[in-house]
């Protein structure tokens, strides 16, 4: 696609968002798909990396929802028991969010809950361990079923104090239960 084609397309969807209602429904499903980074905390000593993550989600109200994350990469290790190795790695979460009102076309939230983050392999560290992440992101809504998503989070991994960050973006499409 050349760049004058983006720029109409992205002029078209503009103008259709001004059309459009922003903000998630009662009893829809929601199915995401993106890319970000991964930043990992200098105490894993591996190369921070790109990935690529799909996710689900349910909406109970206007504002509380819950969504899941599942992520994958590969990246390189730095510890002396690994050095050079490629490191294959899943990043999954469950969250609870809250969705604050809409701003035009834009819902920003808040989301906190578990997660695991698995490296194989981890010198020796456990292949899968356990965290708490918390973040920010909103959507932006082309349709009332089509939303563009920013999210920033952070992984906090009790054992051993490992702080990582993932920044991503990617789309979501809400889908009416009822």
């Amino acid at each position: 696609m050349d760049r004058i084609s983006r720029v109409t397309l992205f002029c078209f969807l503009c103008f259709l968002s001004g059309l459009v209602t922003a903000g998630n429904r009662p009893a829809t499903l929601s199915l995401s798909a993106g890319a970000g980074n991964f930043y990992f905390g200098s105490k894993r000593h591996i190369d921070n990396t790109a990935l690529g993550f799909v996710g689900a989600g349910y909406n109970f109200t206007y504002h509380w929802g819950i969504d899941t994350l599942l992520g994958f990469f590969l990246t390189q290790s730095h510890k002396s028991v690994d050095h050079g190795k490629q490191v294959n790695g899943t990043v999954f979460a469950f969250d609870a969010l809250y969705r604050f009102s809409p701003y035009g076309n834009f819902e920003p939230y808040v989301l906190a809950g578990p997660g695991i983050l698995g490296l194989s392999p981890n010198g020796d560290d456990p292949n899968n361990e356990g965290n708490i992440n918390a973040g920010i992101g909103t959507q932006y809504f082309i349709d009332k079923s089509i939303a563009f998503r920013v999210e920033a989070r952070d992984f906090y991994t009790i054992t051993g104090g490992k702080n990582d960050v993932m920044l991503d973006a990617g789309i979501t499409f809400l889908i009416d239960i009822c």
